[in-house]
């Protein structure tokens, strides 16, 4: 069995993260990043498509895929206060299946099964993200695609972060476009849409520790208001400075590569 790599930012510290959090705001294509996102999203699964998001506590998502495109969708997260956050906002949806677990726990989820996997801020909490991509790899159907985005902190936000809330940035490995498709080609998946920038203005992607609940509302009012302006202008444009965030797309070829991918 292939080792796990080191998890840099623990069940404690998602627990500290979730237990104070009652519920989480839902899907809106009012919210910039939302309706950009789902433009991704759409673009990569149909009606009946079997989705999972890795590390869903708390997802904003999960409903989406169940609720707006009509896929079998699952969700994995080992916080038990995030989990019960996302089940609450997902109950009586038959549909969604919620595990509690470790997703490199060989019998947490089924292989070659997935058609699409996405995770929002996962696999930069880990020091081998090569190991995270393997992982996916596994439980990925051949053809099927994964979508990653994790947090540009190389940018004005990765600053602000390590200045206001030192101890969160030290919790990820910063990223780079380039590290983060080297992770997904080392774990056996092929670059669809290579890693790129997302979005034109998001400070709201920064903790901002002690100080979340009174700065966030108008940040994030802020940010709404300033890219879809910048959009609505075509000025909503990617940059190392000011974009928020980074994303790519990869899939699994079709064929048994497993063996393979395990020996590499």
């Amino acid at each position: 069995m292939e080792k796990s790599p080191t998890d840099i930012a623990s069940v404690s510290h998602w627990e500290s993260v979730w237990k104070n959090t009652a519920s989480v705001r839902g899907f809106s294509t009012l919210n910039y990043y939302d309706f950009r996102l789902a433009k991704v999203f759409q673009s990569q699964v149909t009606p009946g498509s079997r989705v999972i998001e890795i590390g869903c506590g708390g997802s904003r998502w999960i409903s989406y895929f169940d609720r707006v495109m009509g896929c079998e969708t699952w969700g994995i997260d080992y916080s038990p206060e995030g989990l019960a956050i996302a089940e609450k906002s997902n109950s009586g949806r038959p549909r969604v299946r919620l595990v509690a677990g470790d997703f490199f726990d060989q019998s947490a989820l089924p292989s070659e099964y997935f058609d699409f996997i996405y995770s929002l801020g996962f696999i930069e909490h880990f020091t081998d993200a090569a190991l995270v991509t393997r992982r996916m790899f596994q439980i990925l159907r051949p053809g099927g695609r994964v979508m990653t985005l994790v947090p540009n902190f190389l940018s004005a936000y990765g600053s602000i972060q390590k200045r206001v809330n030192r101890p969160t940035f030290d919790k990820h490995v910063i990223m780079t476009t380039e590290m983060l498709d080297d992770a997904h080609l080392a774990g056996g998946l092929t670059a669809v849409d290579s890693a790129r920038l997302f979005g034109c203005f998001g400070p709201g992607v920064v903790d901002y520790g002690w100080w979340q609940r009174l700065l966030l509302p108008p940040i994030r009012l802020t940010q709404h208001l300033a890219c879809w302006s910048l959009h609505g202008l075509h000025l909503d444009r990617e940059s190392r400075l000011n974009s928020p965030y980074i994303v790519g797309i990869y899939e699994k070829p079709k064929g048994d590569l497993t063996d393979s991918c395990a020996a590499l």
